[in-house]
């Protein structure tokens, strides 16, 4: 085989690996919007980096954090969230951290966990009602040097506990706890002070959130002592945390990367073993028909003519519309083959006056494997013999073979693909007249 065909079949065999690729790649992306992947794993990963449950609630009701939300009633939590956003949350948070709206904000989601966890009667509609108790809380919050309008949201958040705590006698006992422990907290509580003393405000989150505040203590290390007096301080206490958050959306993305990996060869592994894409069988086919090969090099070569962007530029209709003209090819992809008329007695016509009797496991070479449907046999192509372990373990080794090619990605092999496409292109094609034959 010429140099020329050893490529064409490179090429044919990275083309079908791709559009494996393309498709776990839509499946997996539909799959991850459904399950709320990303933002589940954002999530959780930002528990870790604040150090509890309850301060992570905190961070993602903070307004600038809030307005990444999505949905009807902002319900979807963020999948991603900018940095400068994340430590200027994270800053504003500490510089609040003395006042008494924080402090019961914090009490009221160290509630809602609590509630989460132990589950008492009718705990969904007192969290619904403590919610909404948040929400003045951030009004308390946000009326900063406003003293009238910060005393009366926190007014409306005390009426709101004691209406919880009438109404749901079996929760009464959880909010006594936790607002026995903010009294305690209060004694300790430093005064309030003004936005600029970031010192005060990690002290006093330390009352709420110890681990939060010593990583924050780490990270201010550098800025130097008095940290209300330089805003090149503030500023470089600020890049401290966005790199701290960087670093760890930086593993956030390779965890991601190694659960989408895994993923996409368990929907390869299935998506071959449906459809029968062997590679073993696909290779062989493709080395032993030049017609089909170039075909397939061909359509590999329109592919990345027209998506010179990349993988991104590529339309699902684009590929679903290749696949639909590649099934025409002679290719062994698939259980069953065309249907072929049956008499009444089984028998069908596989040759010129020779007929084989359609059965589901055929034991001579008079019957043809097949599905009996009606008038129709349904004859099962491009498998070993019933009994050829060997044959079935082969083939069951190109349908991993497929599944490790699909969990690459598309991007890696439409590279590939490209860089192949090119060095064909730069030579010449030998001429064929024939035409790819269907196998159905």
């Amino acid at each position: 085989m010429s140099f020329f065909a050893i490529l064409e079949l490179a090429i044919g065999m990275i083309f079908a690996w791709l559009f494996m690729s393309i498709s776990a790649m839509f499946l997996q992306e539909w799959l991850a919007g459904l399950l709320q992947w990303r933002p589940k794993m954002l999530e959780k990963t930002l528990e870790n980096l604040t150090g509890s449950k309850t301060d992570n609630a905190q961070l993602y009701s903070h307004p600038l954090i809030q307005s990444l939300h999505s949905g009807p009633t902002s319900q979807n939590k963020p999948s991603y969230i900018p940095s400068k956003q994340f430590s200027l949350a994270v800053m504003d948070m500490i510089q609040n951290a003395p006042s008494e709206a924080y402090q019961i904000q914090y009490t009221i989601f160290d509630i809602i966990d609590d509630l989460e966890q132990q589950k008492p009667k009718n705990y969904l509609k007192a969290i619904e009602k403590l919610k909404s108790a948040v929400n003045y809380t951030q009004k308390a919050i946000a009326a900063n040097g406003n003293l009238e309008a910060s005393k009366k949201a926190l007014e409306v958040v005390k009426q709101i506990i004691r209406q919880v705590e009438s109404d749901f006698p079996k929760v009464k006992p959880i909010l006594q706890k936790k607002f026995a422990e903010y009294a305690e907290r209060q004694k300790a509580n430093p005064t309030a002070t003004i936005k600029t003393d970031l010192s005060a405000g990690l002290t006093a989150l330390g009352l709420t959130s110890p681990n939060l505040q010593r990583s924050l203590n780490a990270l201010s290390l550098d800025t130097g002592s008095d940290l209300s007096s330089l805003d090149r301080s503030l500023n470089q206490f600020r890049e401290n945390i966005e790199a701290w958050f960087n670093n760890t959306m930086d593993r956030l993305n390779g965890w991601y990367k190694r659960r989408a990996q895994f993923l996409a060869f368990g929907i390869g592994l299935i998506m071959a073993i449906i459809f029968n894409i062997d590679s073993f069988e696909l290779a062989n086919q493709l080395w032993r028909d030049p017609t089909v090969r170039q075909v397939i090099a061909i359509q590999a070569t329109n592919l990345v003519e027209s998506n010179q962007v990349g993988v991104s530029d590529i339309d699902p209709n684009e590929v679903l519309t290749l696949a639909m003209q590649i099934n025409q090819l002679n290719i062994p992809v698939g259980w069953i083959g065309s249907p072929l008329p049956m008499a009444s007695d089984g028998a069908v016509f596989v040759g010129d006056n020779f007929q084989k009797r359609c059965v589901l496991t055929p034991e001579s070479t008079v019957e043809l494997g097949g599905l009996a449907l009606g008038d129709y046999c349904y004859p099962i192509i491009n498998t070993p013999v019933t009994n050829d372990v060997y044959g079935w373990i082969f083939k069951f080794l190109g349908f991993l073979v497929t599944a490790v090619a699909t969990a690459q990605g598309a991007p890696f092999w439409f590279d590939i693909l490209k860089n192949l496409v090119n060095i064909r292109s730069s030579g010449s094609a030998p001429v064929q007249s024939a035409t790819a034959t269907s196998h159905k």
